[in-house]
Parts: structure tokens; sequence; C-alpha cells
């Protein structure tokens, strides 16, 4: 097992820990979350011996090989393959003695050697460092680039490649999704489940962590406590323990009236089936984790202007792409007020192209785009950190147009979670959550009526994003993104366009219906297909089978219908007896009792025919 036992450990007298103790088993997966910093990346580091305790060990067993994502590597000039199998130390030393004993003719040696090469996976190295590439995104026509070849955000994606081929007993994964597209992520989740180490993980992405641990470490406070479960496990356990719901009370009555006319106005809808089924999942949850996001330093709202058109933006017969590169074409949408819309496809499909294009960023190659007299767009994108100008300070972007005074800086900054003397550090000094919540302040100050948001979470922590995700959902102008952190994608996204072989869809599932598609494409040792033997007797007896099975579900779904119409009609009856206080000032404890009971059991009732329609509806 990995122990930190009493840890004090601090720079310049300034402590990060002090008496910090924790024990990580054998085989465990830890998700390691907490405020930018608090110490997270100091953890790993004091795993990995980098840096060593004022006071207190770490003691981390002998016979443990680590392996850790690097954030920064010198170009080489290796091949994507060749580096990727260069995780494997000892292969490669092994490599170099058979070369030797080549060289010296020593064929005992040699033979040997062979053995031993091929004991520790040697033939398959290549064929396995290939899989891990084609699972994160990289293409066959890639595998022989020179990694100093590739941009900044994937080369790092080949030191996670690189990370992930290396033999070992612990692995130490710092923000692993943060270059990653939706697919590449879905597979890592896949690989992560397979990993017979133990494993911590630094990332903000809350759906990744509850796919792919068994306990969050959270650090706060110069200290620690591992919580056993998920994040949405961590988020309830902690919210049992604090009592802030009448701050968040009034917001939370909103959000819920939100998600509840977006289930009332679908619910008979089966292509919206699931979406509404999750929304009804978060209201539930809701209750639970109020208390704890109550807590957050974020306190920003995004306000839309008071004029809006219908439509704001409309593009017809577009082709988008650069120069005489045609990347989309034939595209024609609108976007409306209040529209949720997501994209999926594949890395490269184009759908940073397509955000540009919408956004004015990139002129289309033919086609037309116009936007209504009141619309303005608010766009994010990545490359904007590197636009801020990092001699000023964060109040000196603000108040740069002149439109705002001195107090009214201060407090927009501080909504942001710029406080005090924050808001005068160069932005040189910023991390890049810092630089990204800066910029997402300054593209939402004017009003914006549409948002065109680009991978809006990388670099921000979990609280940021919990506050991103509540203020998009206030938010009444339309949003328009691209992001690979899945809680955002299903609270947030009411729609899902696919962006794949040259055109933009409408996509009629959710996306649980699209990471199945990405699974099945990208599945880990997935067996070929086989061919079928049955003959055309035995084809035409299954498709009678699957008609009258047909036929028995819809009969069944539109029972249910009836039913569920019946039971919410109960539900919402008894929902006003118990909200009116003057009613039940006249009713005694026993009778208020069983009223309440119930309701528990209509409403139990009533989620057990919705799982059974939605399962029907997706048949």
């Amino acid at each position: 097992m990995l122990q930190l036992n009493q840890v004090w450990f601090g720079f310049d007298e300034e402590f990060l820990f002090e008496d910090l103790s924790l024990v990580i088993h054998t085989g465990h997966r830890v998700g390691v979350i907490g405020r930018n910093g608090v110490g997270k990346t100091t953890v790993f580091n004091l795993i990995r011996h980098v840096h060593i305790p004022n006071e207190g060990e770490v003691v981390v067993p002998a016979r443990w090989r680590i392996a850790w994502l690097r954030q920064d590597t010198p170009a080489t000039d290796r091949t994507a393959l060749a580096f990727v199998v260069d995780g494997n130390h000892e292969l490669r030393l092994v490599e170099k003695q058979i070369q030797d004993a080549e060289a010296r003719d020593d064929m005992n040696a040699y033979a040997d050697l062979l053995d031993t090469y091929g004991a520790l996976g040697g033939f398959q190295a290549e064929a396995q460092a290939g899989m891990i590439l084609a699972g994160l995104g990289f293409s066959a026509d890639d595998f022989h680039k020179p990694y100093s070849a590739f941009s900044g955000g994937w080369r790092i994606r080949l030191n996670l490649a690189q990370t992930l081929s290396q033999p070992s007993e612990l692995m130490l994964l710092d923000e692993p999704t943060n270059h990653l597209d939706l697919e590449a992520t879905v597979w890592l989740q896949k690989w992560i489940s397979r990993y017979q180490g133990t494993m911590l993980c630094i990332s903000h992405d809350r759906e990744f962590l509850d796919k792919t641990v068994d306990e969050v470490l959270h650090l706060e406070r110069k200290n620690g406590v591992l919580y056993q479960g998920g994040y949405s496990s961590f988020e309830r356990q902690v919210a049992e323990r604090l009592e802030y719901q009448e701050k968040v009370f009034d917001q939370q009555e909103k959000e819920r009236k939100r998600i509840q006319v977006f289930i009332d106005r679908f619910r008979t809808y089966a292509t919206k089936a699931k979406q509404v089924q999750s929304r009804l999942k978060m209201l539930e949850k809701m209750r639970a984790t109020a208390p704890l996001r109550a807590l957050s330093p974020y306190k920003f709202k995004i306000e839309a202007p008071g004029k809006m058109d219908r439509p704001m933006l409309s593009i017809d017969d577009a082709i988008l792409g650069y120069c005489e590169n045609v990347v989309l074409s034939n595209v024609t949408e609108r976007i409306y007020p209040g529209d949720r819309i997501a994209l999926l496809g594949l890395n490269g499909a184009g759908k940073s192209t397509f955000l540009k294009s919408l956004a004015g960023e990139l002129d289309l190659l033919g086609g037309s785009r116009e936007s209504g007299m009141h619309t303005t767009i608010g766009y994010f994108a990545q490359h904007q950190l590197e636009l801020l100008d990092e001699t000023i300070c964060a109040y000196d972007h603000v108040i740069a147009d002149g439109s705002v005074l001195t107090q009214q800086a201060r407090n927009f900054l501080g909504y942001w979670g710029f406080h005090g003397d924050d808001i005068f550090r160069p932005v040189s000094s910023f991390s890049g959550g810092e630089k990204a919540r800066l910029v997402l302040a300054l593209i939402t100050r004017h009003k914006p009526s549409l948002l065109v948001l680009d991978e809006p979470t990388n670099h921000l922590d979990l609280e940021m994003r919990e506050a991103l995700t509540s203020a998009l959902n206030q938010y009444e102008g339309a949003v328009l993104m691209v992001a690979h952190d899945q809680q955002l994608l299903r609270e947030c996204a009411d729609e899902f366009w696919l962006v794949r072989g040259g055109a933009v869809t409408h996509f009629a599932g959710d996306l649980d219906d699209y990471e199945e598609i990405v699974e099945r494409s990208v599945q880990i040792d997935s067996p070929k297909g086989r061919p079928s033997n049955r003959s055309r007797k035995d084809l035409r007896r299954a498709r009678a089978i699957e008609r009258e099975s047909r036929r028995e579900s819809d009969r069944r779904r539109n029972e249910l219908e009836k039913a569920i119409h019946t039971l919410q009609k109960e539900l919402n009856e008894l929902s006003n007896m118990l909200a009116d206080s003057d009613a039940l000032s006249k009713i005694d404890n026993s009778d208020l009792q069983a009223i309440f009971a119930k309701y528990g059991r209509r409403r139990k009732r009533l989620e057990k025919m919705e799982e059974e329609w939605v399962a029907l509806a997706g048949d």
C-alpha cells in the first residue's frame, strides 16, 4: 500500500500540508481534487520523491514501478510509435543488450536475451503502442511522424500514450483529459477500467472521475480526506455535513423549474426520452448536491441582452474550410434564443471549423451566413488565452474600454473568483485556469446573445465547472459548444449535432447513445464479428418475432403513458396540498405522515414506469 504519514511540507516557510496522513491500498483508483493551488501536483511530487517532506514520511513499496504523465517533454525526432514504446525502459534496455550481444557474436547471451525480450512483451510492444495511439485519436499516418512535428496538445497526448504503455504498479495522471476530445476520453475511461495497478488521477472532470475512480482524495485546508466512491458520492457525503440550503434555495427552485419545463415539453417525445430521464435524475440529485455547491467561490451570472432575434443566426448551403481545403459542405442551420446545442464528432471532423465559421472568425468558402440585428456573439477558444496581454493585470483588462467604474470592476472580478490583490497581478503569473476564467469573464461582460464555446472547461477546476454549468443553464441566450466534459454536456445540452463525413446532421440519440457508438468503434481487444450461418427461413422467423415484439412493446408503452399521466396528475395534486400552509395547518400529524407516505409510493411507482417507458422507447 501507499502511505503518507503525518506529512508536513511547504515552500518558504508557508506550509501546503500540515500533518497530512492517508493510506491508499493496492489496486485502488483515487481521484485527487481540490481548488487550484491547494497542492494536488505537490502530492504527486511527494510520492515520486521529487519533494522531501519537512516532517513525516512517504512510503511507496520498493517493488512498485511508477508511471506518471509528464506535462512538458523536450522535443525529439523519435517517431510517435517509437516514443510511446520508449516508455517501457526495461524493454529498451534489453533491446540494447541484444544489439551488444549480436555485435560481439555472443549467441548464448543473444538467445537468453531474446527470451527475456519476449517475456517483457517486446514482440507485441509496437502493436500495443499503436492500439493506444489509435484510441487517443492518432491516425496510422501519425505513427511515423516525429514527436517534434506535433502541436502542444498532441504532444501531451503522446506523453499520455507513453505513460499508458509503461509497465507500472502505480500510475499518476495529472489532468489526463485536458487535451482530449470526447471520443478519446471515452476510450481512456475504458482503458483505466482495465488497469490492474494503483492509480491516482488529478482531474476536474466529474463524470470522468465517476467512471474511473473508486475513492476521492479531497485536499483542502492544508490537509486531505479520502472518501469512498466516485465524485458524485463525494458530493453527497460532503453535502450531508453542510447546512446551507437556504443560501441556494431560490436559485435551486429556478433551476428545478427550468428542468421541469423541459421534462413537461418533451415527456411524450420518443427521441427525447433519455434526455427527459436524465433531467428527472438531475431533479432528484439537486437537493443532495446544492449545499456543497453553495460553498463555491464563484458567484457569476451570464446575462443576455433584452432583445434577441428569431432566428439569431442563419447559415445556408455553406461551404466551410480554409483556403482551398473544404472541411464541411451543404451546411444549412438555424439557431434560436434558448437553444442548447452540443457538437459531437471525431477529432478532425470539423467541429472547431464549424464554430469558427458561425462565430464569424472564419470566412465561408461558399453559401451565406446572416446574423440578426440584435445578435452579438461571445466566442471562446483555447487560443484566446494566448491573446491576453500578459504585461497587465485582470483589473486593467476589465476597465480597458472605460465602460466600468473602479468598484464595478472589483465586484465583477470578485464574482469570477478574483479577489483582493489578485486582480492586480500580471496575467503572466496566472495559471491556465485563471487565464481561462478571465477570458470567459471578458467574453460574457457585454451580454452576448449567443455563446460559441470551444472546450470551455479545459484548465478549469471542478467548482468553476459547476459554476459555469449553472450559469449556462440560467442564461437566456443560445449556446453552441464543443466539450469533452461529459457532465457539462449532460446538464447543458438539449440537442446534439453530429459533425461527420464533411456534413452536419442532427443526432437523434443522447450522449449515452453516442458513447456506445464510440466504444464500439474503438473497443480494446474486441473480437472481430463473425459471419452469420442462419438460413433465410431462420431470418424470416426472427423478423416475424421481432415485429410481434415491437407491436407488444408499442401496446405496453401506450399503457404506460396513460398510467404515467394519471400518476403525474396525482403527484401534482399532492404537491399542491403539501405546498399549501393553510391546508397543512388543519391536518393532524398522523394524516400528514400518511400523505407523505402516499406521495413517496406514487413517486417510486412513477420512476419505475418512466424507466420502463424509456427502455421500451429505446428498443
